[in-house]
């Protein structure tokens, strides 16, 4: 039986593209699109009543052990720079995380993205008190809520060589896992913390493990000032030379952030045809400035780096950030931030993500929204930065399945599961606070 969403604004964004019409769906795929479309006997069908119908978002740089971080007690003293913002709270957040809190985290965090139609997350995970079958719980989570995810374990050498040794295992056992097994549901990459935080024998090893399996490798690059810093008096060495050393410039990686490179750096990852993570909010609230997202001619995606993953509001923030320092980005600029997100997790899932069309996966968020004003493909960048929001999203369709229909969640008890959620997040921040940082 398939679904038949009639009378919608069908709007893509990867290209932008708008037209009156219908959707046909069935086995997990968009089957049909026109301006009318078959029907098959026992098919359900909808009237959409001219909203606006978009393809499921995507974010691209996701850090789900934050869900259960909202209202958590402050650090002990109030930070400083960066790297005392890592040690003080997220470094102690992700040391308090088991199995529980993080499967919980991973839960919320894809309650919270359903209901702004973020149908897919490629997420960073870190863990290091529980990493091994640290990815499973996320999938799971994940996959009870309906969603799609890119995973990986964040590597570090910050709690020493077991440590390391752990996050790199948990990556391989991972990739394993789903190599060779294109479920189109979920899927890995390599995950490596940052630079400064990393030695040189790990990044060969993160290196090699991304060749093992014909992927690319997740990390955070150049987001503060103090990662370039500490390869020059560390290693001698500019952070780009760094990484083009240890093999890490390849089609296949993230790079998240980026907001420290010089021109010269842009230029080498631009020609390198990676895909950057652009974390607006993120940068903002840490206060680590802003990457000249504008001057990189590879692609540029959206993330929000633990932040929720209403896309709606980052990509709102992504053009508000850009006008206020004058960086020359245009609203298609910032759709098309959007559309490589989904672009790069359709590679790693091996299905078309971010489109309305035949044979795209039938990830589809229905809106109440009816605009008030034309709507056209020339325009839409303008309705979605300015007059639409998470707060118009209605119903949402996972792999061909109702997710959310009339904001009411079909895949699990959601009541429930928020008030198990404030015990966990309870005894989660006792194990925080207990954690000493001097």
């Amino acid at each position: 039986m398939g679904i038949v969403l009639e009378n919608a604004i069908l709007a893509d964004i990867d290209p932008p593209r708008v037209e009156f019409g219908s959707l046909r769906i069935d086995g997990g795929r968009i089957v049909e699109r026109g301006k009318s479309v078959s029907r098959e006997l026992g098919d359900e069908v909808v009237d959409c009543a001219g909203a606006v119908v978009l393809p499921g978002l995507v974010n691209g740089h996701a850090h789900l052990y934050s869900a259960l971080a909202t209202g958590m007690p402050p650090p002990p003293r109030a930070p400083g720079e960066f790297r005392e913002i890592l040690e003080l709270v997220w470094w102690r957040l992700d040391q308090a995380l088991d199995a529980e809190s993080i499967e919980m985290s991973a839960r919320i965090g894809a309650l919270d993205a359903l209901r702004c139609g973020t149908t897919t997350l490629s997420d960073h995970h870190a863990s290091p008190n529980c990493i091994g079958g640290s990815l499973d719980l996320i999938e799971e989570a994940l996959a009870e809520v309906g969603l799609r995810g890119v995973l990986c374990y964040e590597t570090t050498d910050r709690h020493g060589p077991d440590g390391r040794e752990a996050g790199l295992e948990e990556n391989r056992r991972y990739l394993e896992k789903h190599y060779g097994r294109p479920g189109n549901r979920f899927a890995g990459l390599v995950g490596a913390h940052a630079s400064f935080t990393l030695e040189d024998e790990t990044l060969g090893q993160l290196a090699g493990l991304a060749a093992d399996f014909g992927t690319g490798v997740h990390m955070h690059v150049a987001e503060d000032l103090c990662d370039e810093e500490d390869c020059q008096a560390r290693h001698q060495q500019f952070l780009i030379d760094r990484l083009v050393n240890a093999r890490l410039l390849m089609p296949e990686s993230v790079f998240a952030h980026c907001t420290h490179l010089d021109p010269e750096a842009i230029a080498r990852v631009s020609q390198a045809g990676l895909t950057v993570a652009h974390n607006p909010r993120s940068n903002m609230n840490n206060a680590v400035g802003y990457p000249l997202v504008a001057s990189f001619r590879c692609p540029v995606m959206l993330g929000t780096d633990g932040i929720g993953s209403d896309m709606f509001t980052e990509a709102k923030c992504a053009w508000f950030k850009s006008r206020d320092e004058r960086a020359g980005v245009t609203p298609n600029g910032v759709l098309g931030m959007l559309a490589h997100s989904a672009r790069r997790a359709s590679a790693a899932l091996d299905i078309t993500l971010g489109k309305l069309e035949p044979d795209a996966a039938a990830d589809i968020v229905i809106t109440d929204y009816r605009p008030s004003t034309p709507l056209t493909s020339h325009n839409l960048a303008g309705h979605f930065i300015f007059a639409m929001g998470a707060n118009h999203v209605a119903s949402v369709i996972v792999n061909g399945e109702w997710k959310l229909r009339e904001r009411v969640v079909a895949a699990c008890d959601e009541p429930t599961v928020r008030r198990c959620a404030g015990d966990v997040a309870q005894v989660l921040w006792s194990r925080m606070e207990a954690i000493r940082t001097d």
